[in-house]
């Protein structure tokens, strides 16, 4: 019987002992890959906040710009040229109609006065005390106020003037818009979408003022100030970082918070992005008790397994050599280990192996050099493909924007003109003709639009892929009148621009063919991934095709959707395969690497 010293310094605990020492690595790695994916989720925010940002900023550049040319075209109209202040309150009105992003529009004598304004005005009202007023006047050209609440509206607002020169040069007035804060909050659905769900994202004045706040929920918050008076001390004496600090009610919240410049506001604003520490490492905390568990698990199950493995396996074997040893010691020239001898054997078998691992090397670098000279001639053919991908796109792109940016903006110069040359007097007998010119850009407008979509939408460049889907989705539905459903795994950060770009052309088109040739009724469209792939499915319900007949009929020329779907796939490092029957509907089923469009980043170098 084996003593207590015995049982712990024999083989058998040796070999136990190997194993639960093998089981550690797996347990260290496991808590490594939770401090990298704590450290990814940080990167992660940050990135979300410096999209918001840009975002943001890209927002109030167009707004910006908007407000610009709305307010020059008013000050260059003939009622508000000529004085004619009736006029010039209608016109006022219909604009006010139009952009509900203003709390108000109007028009200020250069004595202050405002003399005309989209709302009705109680009582006199003199806003030559204020700092948009005098700039505009100083300056001649745009001019940008601080946070007020009007005291025409009772809205937070920002207002914005624009000078209005008659054509001798000399300063007439100022005509203003008073950009609603309550509207910007409601209605930038680009920047909610982004927010993660249970974070905040805040952008306050030097004074620690909001002016705006998402989700938008609580329009009370907007002209507060920060209640964390701690964290506003910290956030104006950094220009930016990541700080982790407990609120007023006790949770552990993240805060990452950047000092930007504002187009709408003079001095620096601060973005603050902040998300319970629970609710951000969700995730990763989950993931690690559920490794743990596993590692513990597996390691039982191994441990168990050696522990009565090792008395077969082993310790057999090495009793009966024990065994025999001693019988030989003691002079018993009869004794025999009893384990099979194939000493030959083992020597022609090793013989034999080796000449078929010769024979085998001398294949394999045979084959090896065929594939590096297919390899390159294939690589070189994607490479040119590639560059062709990415020069469409990028013309796509250019197209899309200069329809957009410049015939939109000169079709609605001219449908302003027109509409204000409708309401001049004296040209009752032209309005037939206006009306007709008016409903021609308005159709010509909806064309440029739609043609800016089709070629490159907008969307996919600032919201990421995702949101574009959803988009593209929702309004062939809306056209088409199909039944679609979209699914989408969420994404932590974006995804590699080409990936982006291919995977929702694989889309559109899949979508295009449904609506072409399916006859269905209902879509679903369901965007998935897991650790090392992104899998985009669009399935219907329609007539469904014959695969091997379809695709022999595009090798010849007839049709290249099903050929252009596979090469895009291919392109982006992925691949496509269709599923389909005749009469039972149809899959398209594509795949694409995971490449992210910006690599993750320590948090110690943040």
């Amino acid at each position: 019987m084996r003593t207590k010293s015995q049982l712990f310094t024999g083989l058998r605990f040796r070999l136990v002992l190997l194993v639960m020492l093998a089981s550690l690595p797996p347990v260290v790695l496991t808590l490594h890959m939770a401090g990298q994916d704590r450290q990814r989720q940080t990167t992660a925010l940050r990135q979300r906040s410096r999209d918001m940002i840009q975002l943001a900023t890209r927002k109030e550049d167009e707004m910006l710009a908007g407000t610009r040319q709305l307010l020059r075209v008013l000050s260059e109209s003939a009622q508000v040229q000529s004085g004619r202040w009736d006029n010039c309150t209608k016109l006022l009105r219909t604009l006010y109609s139009d952009y509900p992003r203003y709390a108000n529009l109007g028009v200020i004598k250069m004595n202050g006065d405002v003399q005309a304004s989209a709302l009705p005005l109680l009582e006199p009202i003199n806003l030559a005390d204020g700092d948009f007023f005098q700039r505009a006047l100083s300056t001649r050209d745009l001019s940008v106020g601080g946070y007020q609440v009007d005291r025409m509206t009772g809205k937070p607002s920002i207002n914005l003037g624009y000078p209005v020169i008659n054509p001798s040069g000399q300063l007439q007035a100022v005509v203003f818009a008073a950009l609603d804060l309550d509207w910007v909050n409601r209605s930038d659905y680009a920047l909610q979408k982004l927010l993660p769900e249970g974070a905040t994202w805040t952008k306050a004045d030097g004074n620690g003022t909001i002016l705006v706040s998402y989700p938008a929920a609580d329009k009370s918050l907007v002209g507060q100030p920060l209640p964390e008076k701690s964290l506003l001390k910290a956030l104006l004496t950094q220009k930016n970082g990541v700080m982790e600090a407990v609120d007023s009610n006790g949770i552990s919240v993240f805060y990452d918070f950047t000092s930007t410049r504002s187009a709408l506001m003079a001095g620096n604003l601060i973005s603050i992005q902040s998300i319970p520490r629970k609710v951000l490492f969700a995730e990763p905390d989950r993931m690690v008790m559920r490794n743990l568990a596993s590692v513990g698990i597996v390691a039982g199950l191994v441990l168990a397994i050696g522990w009565i493995g090792s008395r077969y396996l082993v310790l057999r074997p090495i009793q009966a050599l024990v065994k025999f040893t001693a019988r030989l010691g003691a002079g018993d020239h009869s004794a025999r280990v009893g384990l099979p001898r194939a000493r030959d054997e083992w020597r022609q078998l090793m013989h034999a192996f080796d000449q078929m691992a010769e024979a085998l090397q001398q294949r394999e670098s045979e084959r090896q050099q065929a594939e590096g000279k297919l390899k390159e001639s294939r690589q070189r053919l994607q490479a040119l493909s590639r560059r062709l991908v990415e020069a469409q796109e990028t013309e796509r792109r250019h197209l899309a924007r200069e329809l957009h940016d410049e015939i939109g903006q000169a079709l609605t110069a001219t449908e302003m003109n027109l509409q204000v040359l409708l309401e001049s007097p004296g040209t009752d007998g032209l309005a037939p003709r206006l009306k007709a010119s008016l409903r021609v850009i308005e159709r010509v407008q909806e064309q440029v639009h739609d043609l800016s979509l089709s070629l490159r939408p907008s969307m996919l460049d600032d919201l990421g892929l995702e949101p574009a889907l959803r988009w593209y989705t929702t309004r062939q539905a809306a056209l088409t009148g199909l039944q679609v459903e979209v699914r989408a795994d969420p994404l932590e950060q974006r995804l590699d621009s080409m990936i982006e770009t291919e995977c929702f052309r694989v889309a559109q088109e899949a979508l295009t063919n449904v609506v072409k040739h399916a006859k269905a009724h209902a879509v679903t469209l369901e965007l998935s991934r897991n650790d090392e792939q992104l899998h985009l499915s669009v399935r219907d319900d329609g007539i469904g095709f014959d695969v091997a007949s379809v695709r022999e009929q595009a090798v010849r020329g007839a049709s290249l959707g099903l050929l252009s779907m596979e090469e895009r796939a291919t392109l982006a490092g992925g691949g496509l395969q269709y599923h389909a029957t005749p009469g039972q509907g149809t899959e398209v089923h594509a795949w694409f690497p995971l490449k992210w469009a910006h690599p993750a980043v320590l948090i110690g170098s943040i």
